[in-house]
């Protein structure tokens, strides 16, 4: 077992995981706990993860470990609210959802955003499905983090029918879609027409998600981003 999981040296962490809210600055044990719970569950689930395999990859024992958190449920939801904390909304972003710009402008900025925090953080999106299937009760924390976001999202889209900017549309189905759009299509692609997505970059995926949507939230009856070209969402 030893050899599954060896220790990991601190300057392994990446720096974005040693930085903490000031009111909760987390000591740098606390934090490799915190990163080994998130890679552990993401791989095995909750019920496949012991708190022996977490202290080992966090170089710590398992002593230390419950002098933080009492329970492997109390490390669980701490990992993961300590992954969800930060996800923020640049201050760019949050002006023009609150604003009337056009949602050509805006929807390329809220796929951007998606796309990089799914792309960037894989290992978030699996515990949030461990979270999901695993423990009940979970929609709190989701909330907690993630519903001013959300409702951002449903306020703007709300702001665009009634101005005709878009067709009439539940925001809080579409914010869904949006996110549903990302989460799901790389698997689901890999699934049905059985090779990668064919995206070169972030940049890449997050404009034809957003073209495609426009395109729909605008009546287009056939979105040109649904033809089998390099880009498409749905391929040849």
């Amino acid at each position: 077992m030893s050899n599954l999981f060896p220790r990991l040296p601190a300057t392994s962490w990446p720096e974005s995981a040693m930085i903490a809210p000031k009111n909760q600055q987390k000591s740098v044990t606390e934090v490799r706990i915190l990163e080994a719970a998130v890679q552990l569950f993401a791989r095995q689930g909750f019920s496949g993860t012991s708190t022996r395999e977490i202290a080992q990859l966090a170089g710590v024992n398992e002593t230390t470990l419950f002098r933080y958190y009492g329970t492997k449920k109390e490390l669980f939801w701490a990992a993961l609210e300590a992954r969800l904390s930060r996800i923020k909304l640049s201050r760019e972003l949050q002006s023009a959802l609150g604003g009337e710009d056009d949602p050509a402008e805006v929807l390329p900025r809220v796929f951007q955003f998606v796309v990089d925090l799914i792309w960037e953080q894989p290992e978030l999106m699996r515990v949030l499905y461990v979270s999901a299937l695993e423990l009940p009760r979970s929609d709190e924390i989701y909330r907690k983090h993630l519903g001013a976001i959300f409702d951002s999202i449903s306020a703007y889209l709300t702001r665009c029918a009634r101005r005709g900017a878009i067709c009439g549309v539940d925001p809080h189905m579409g914010t869904l879609a949006f996110l549903g759009t990302v989460v799901f299509h790389s698997s689901l692609y890999q699934l049905f027409v059985g090779r990668e997505l064919p995206f070169a970059s972030a940049s890449e995926a997050s404009s034809t998600y957003s073209g495609f949507w426009l395109n729909l939230l605008r009546g287009a009856l056939e979105p040109p981003s649904l033809v089998g070209n390099p880009g498409s969402l749905v391929g040849h």
